[in-house]
């Protein structure tokens, strides 16, 4: 559901934040939700619970530009379990539950927020997190006492004390994951009985950490299958962060890079998005490749003599990198549909883009899409796209209306026509 300035909501939250959770918010979850996601989760945690809230009151006191970002941060928020969002279609009301922050135990033992946390940090700075939160227990016996040494439960109130902690478990702790590129029931059907438990597969904690672990590294149901007899016949056990682990060295193998990178969907202006990943890719190629081999590239033949004498005299008269010049070839073969005009109209753009101070492959392609959104906004009009008309359409349309209205023209006429008037104007 899309979010709307005089929309309501009210909140319910079980928790109020500590001094601990604070560090692990800052440390832990503030750079994998954003500046935004951080400040709305505080917000949330001060909002009176009693009273129906606008969603204006948040950006007027959040200080966002616009409701997308509003919107973005509540996903964030909601994508990480720090709250469960609800709406209700006939009172029109959103409802959200604001969740505890995991301890910091907890967040380092969580396969998917850990690996995002070290991609966003690296390994040096989670490695610093995670010598400042443990202490050495050596030389020291575990006496902690179990829960059934100090209380005892009636047989009354024993299913609701179960309940509780089962709805503790796995609604507060699990992050969800559907990655629907997974097929889980082929993933559980491929499993022989002598091997593991089928009743495994049907314990949705072990279903979400199966997803977590294989969204996070990419694994088809085969490779996840094989890390399961991995662990089982190497690590002697199934536990998560051995599973994760067996699964991080398959995904290292498979496409050479040490830690998967996590982005978000939409374009965020906080944190990485897909969008970025593909420029990321994009001015990559562009800062290796020649201008000759782009030419090669787009028109699939060999550029001209003359073409590489042009392209020769712009980089040594507008001292642009290599790379900002490829973007202005790709641009302007684009806009010319694939033909490469003379060198004036290169000089002409070259000397636009220095007044816009670009010096980066970044800085234009920046500037393209900047100047592109301009067209495309002065080009609509009540909500319509209009194209705009050339010089002489208007006499086209003249002449055309002065015809008789009897007289069926040909196909051929109404070009000579339009020749005609194109002509006339140049």
């Amino acid at each position: 559901m899309e979010l709307t300035v005089n929309g309501i909501f009210k909140i319910q939250r079980h928790h109020y934040l500590g001094g601990e959770d604070y560090r692990v918010l800052t440390q832990m979850y503030l750079p994998i939700i954003g500046i935004d996601g951080f400040g709305l989760y505080h917000l949330l945690c001060v909002i009176n619970e009693k009273e129906t809230i606008t969603f204006k009151t948040l950006l007027d006191t959040l200080n966002f530009p616009s409701l997308s970002y509003l919107n973005q941060a509540f996903s964030k928020l909601e994508a990480v379990s720090l709250i469960d969002a609800y709406y209700n279609k006939h009172k029109k009301a959103y409802f959200y539950q604001v969740k505890a922050p995991l301890s910091s135990n907890e967040f380092m033992a969580h396969p998917l927020l850990f690996s995002f946390l070290r991609s966003q940090l690296g390994e040096i700075e989670v490695n610093k997190l995670k010598v400042s939160q443990s202490i050495s227990t050596r030389g020291y016996k575990n006496i902690t006492r179990a829960f059934d040494q100090v209380y005892n439960v009636t047989e009354d109130n024993i299913k609701n004390v179960f309940e509780k902690m089962f709805n503790f478990k796995t609604n507060d702790k699990q992050i969800k994951v559907d990655y629907d590129n997974f097929d889980y029931i082929f993933f559980k059907l491929s499993f022989n009985s002598d091997f593991i438990d089928p009743k495994l597969f049907d314990d949705e904690e072990f279903k979400q950490n199966i997803l977590n672990i294989a969204f996070m590294y990419k694994l088809n149901e085969e490779e996840m299958i094989e890390i399961i007899k991995k662990t089982i016949t190497i690590d002697k056990d199934l536990k998560y962060s051995d599973l994760s682990k067996n699964a991080r060295i398959l995904y290292q193998k498979k496409y050479k890079t040490t830690e998967p990178r996590f982005v978000t969907q939409e374009p965020d202006a906080f944190l990485g998005s897909l969008s970025d990943d593909d420029t990321y890719r994009f001015l990559e190629k562009i800062e290796t490749v020649t201008p000759a081999d782009l030419l090669t590239e787009l028109s699939g033949i060999k550029p001209a003599v003359s073409e590489l004498k042009m392209i020769e005299d712009l980089v040594n008269n507008t001292k642009f990198p290599l790379s900002v010049i490829n973007i202005m070839i790709l641009w302007i073969c684009y806009e010319k549909e694939g033909e490469i005009p003379g060198y004036n109209y290169f000089e002409k753009i070259a000397n636009t883009w220095a007044r816009a101070n670009i010096k980066t492959s970044l800085d234009a392609l920046k500037h393209i899409n900047k100047e592109q959104k301009a067209k495309t906004s002065s080009s609509y009009q009540k909500g319509k796209k209009v194209t705009p008309l050339p010089d002489w359409y208007e006499k086209y349309q003249k002449q055309l209306s002065d015809l008789p209205k009897d007289e069926n023209l040909t196909p051929e006429e109404i070009d000579n026509i339009l020749s005609k008037m194109k002509s006339e104007t140049k």
